[in-house]
């Protein structure tokens, strides 16, 4: 039995060795596993055949378990350095719970472990910091260092640096550009930098600039005595002083020597307080024209009518062109194309451009209501002829629903301008009755002159023809409702016609045609008549005839006791004799006899 018991405790220092490895502070704590304890325990009661570096069990049973869990309650301990863990109350039966029984395990031993020091070689210390050094240098160079040249822009305009900048993805928000007056550079010429030329910067690396911004207008120049100065003399002058608005005209000219000032025209400023931004012009002679050439003036300002009076005098052909000018009067030259001083032979021809005046612009207007439109009509640069045409549209009544001239355009004062007007929608009622009784002629004319203005309106007696009393006459509108395009009524009102009709509406009428009854036939009148009988006297046929409404012409004095006067009708041939009968209306001439010859 020792020799079993030694050999256990063997096998469960290995187990332990192997499951648990070293420990902490240079000591390593050997215990056996949690499960192969629970079965060398389990080992205690069984018999085993030993042999050579061998044990085998006769019987193994299996372990029992819960969850995973070995159901011999498992070791505690708590290692600590340089001491064995102590054994726990709930580790009896376990390989290390102290007793001496004849089946435990030996106890746990501890062992030191002895490390050796780690000695670094100083080369190779060395060789590691010259490397990181180098790294860092050059990630320093690609990512950190300036590497773009600054030039000297000195002398150089904004432009390139604004070129430069672009070229090398120089950031434009850095770059200053300061400005000052300078007599020695020209307008926009770089002066000064702050980055010295040839230094390496940074594409966000901030630039500061100085540009000039030209000779100052402002400064007070000495105004020399012109008229006594040559042309050479007053280039110069005005080449040292940068004047910026002093100009030569050349011309020839007869009477004043050539190069020699024939006159200037100071139009800003005096001569006493002339700066550098005064408008000066100064017009140097020629001498004479060459014989056969003519010396061509300053007609811009003039009227067209001196120049032609010119051009006439000295045999020159001109070539009119009228543009609109906002500061040249109509009928003033605004520009010509030979410069003044120079030569034209005779014959040749002289262009000229003609102002028409201010030009009316004309807005888009469609759109505009009648307020709109008087306000623009009555401001005085758009003197305009308007002209309205007046059309039903869906569009609010009087506003604008088009225009003859397109938006954009400029033409003469004066010009006609169309417009085109809405109506709104055409109204058929004015009241409930408006076209009851009325001949249905006259709702299709109203209905045409509609359609002259776009209503695009139809109208007919669609309802038919009937008898009517109350509308007895025939073509009398008995009655009439509207439809819109595909004939269907409009709910407005009872017969659809109380509001504006639309575009393509229809009317439809029912029409009369006579009364339902005949009416009762007028007996003719009775007209009163007697038969003539002259032995009755004639104041007494008189008198007949005047009360049976007969008109009496008597020709001649008759006696009232006459029987013998001839009684004629009304055309004076015909004779009416005794017993014949006279009429109500009749007129008749009554005569005495013609005694024979």
């Amino acid at each position: 039995m020792n020799e079993k018991k030694d050999f256990l405790s063997s096998l469960a220092d290995e187990l332990d060795t192997k499951n648990e490895g070293a420990a902490k502070d240079d000591f390593e704590i050997y215990h056996a596993s949690s499960k192969s304890a629970a079965e060398l325990r389990n080992f205690k009661d069984q018999d085993y055949d030993f042999a050579e570096n061998s044990v085998q069990p006769k019987t193994v049973p299996k372990p029992t378990s819960m969850g995973g869990a070995s159901a011999t309650p498992k070791a505690t301990a708590t290692p600590t350095p340089k001491q064995a863990p102590k054994p726990t109350p709930q580790s009896a039966g376990s390989l290390r719970d102290g007793k001496k029984s004849p089946h435990s395990f030996q106890q746990e031993e501890l062992k030191k472990i002895d490390k050796k020091p780690f000695k670094l070689d100083p080369k190779i210390l060395i060789a590691g910091i010259i490397g990181l050094i180098a790294i860092i240098g050059l990630v320093w160079f690609f990512f950190f260092a300036p590497k773009i040249p600054m030039p000297d822009f000195v002398g150089k305009t904004i432009n390139d640096v604004g070129a430069w900048a672009k070229q090398n993805n120089i950031e434009t928000a850095g770059i200053i550009i300061n400005k000052e007056y300078s007599l020695e550079y020209d307008k926009d010429v770089i002066i000064s930098q702050d980055q010295k030329a040839g230094s390496k910067i940074k594409n966000d690396t901030a630039l500061t600039f100085v540009a000039s911004k030209g000779a100052d207008p402002d400064e007070v120049i000495a105004f020399p005595d012109l008229m006594n100065m040559t042309y050479s003399e007053i280039k110069d002058w005005i080449d040292t002083n940068k004047l910026q608005k002093t100009k030569i005209n050349t011309q020839y000219n007869t009477l004043v020597e050539k190069d020699l000032v024939i006159n200037y025209d100071l139009k800003t400023g005096t001569e006493s307080n002339f700066t550098r931004g005064s408008t000066l012009t100064i017009n140097i002679s020629k001498g004479p024209a060459p014989a056969g050439t003519v010396a061509i003036e300053n007609f811009v300002g003039k009227t067209y009518a001196e120049l032609e009076q010119w051009a006439n005098s000295k045999k020159i052909l001109l070539e009119k062109t009228e543009a609109y000018s906002d500061t040249v009067e109509t009928g003033k030259i605004i520009s010509q194309n030979i410069k003044v001083g120079e030569s034209l032979e005779e014959g040749g021809k002289l262009g000229v451009v003609v102002s028409k005046g201010k030009a009316v612009k004309i807005p888009n207007l469609v759109g505009y209501t009648k307020e709109m439109l008087d306000v623009w009509a009555a401001t005085p640069e758009n003197k305009v002829t308007i002209v309205k045409k007046e059309r039903y549209n869906s569009a609010p009544e009087g506003t604008v629903i088009g225009q003859s001239l397109a938006a954009g355009t400029q033409v003469d004062q004066g010009t006609v301008l169309e417009l085109t007007i809405s109506l709104y929608m055409p109204q058929l009622e004015t009241n409930s009755r408006a076209w009851y009784g009325k001949d249905y002629l006259e709702l299709i004319k109203w209905v045409d002159d509609a359609n002259g203005k776009g209503a695009n309106l139809a109208a007919g007696a669609w309802a038919g023809e009937e008898k009517s009393d109350t509308y007895p006459t025939p073509g009398q509108i008995i009655s009439y409702s509207c439809l819109d395009a595909k004939g269907n009524q409009l709910p407005y009102g009872a017969n659809g016609c109380a509001r504006p009709l639309p575009i393509d509406a229809k009317i439809s009428m029912k029409i009369s045609s006579g009364p339902a009854t005949q009416p009762t036939p007028t007996p003719a009148p009775v007209l009163k008549e007697f038969k003539v009988d002259k032995n009755l006297g004639y104041a007494t046929f008189k008198a007949l005839c005047g009360a049976n409404g007969i008109t009496v012409n008597p020709i001649g004095t008759i006696a009232d006791n006459s029987t013998t006067f001839v009684i004629l009708q009304s055309d004076g041939v015909t004779t009416i004799n005794n017993g014949q009968t006279l009429s109500e209306g009749m007129s008749i001439i009554v005569q005495e006899p013609t005694p024979a010859p």
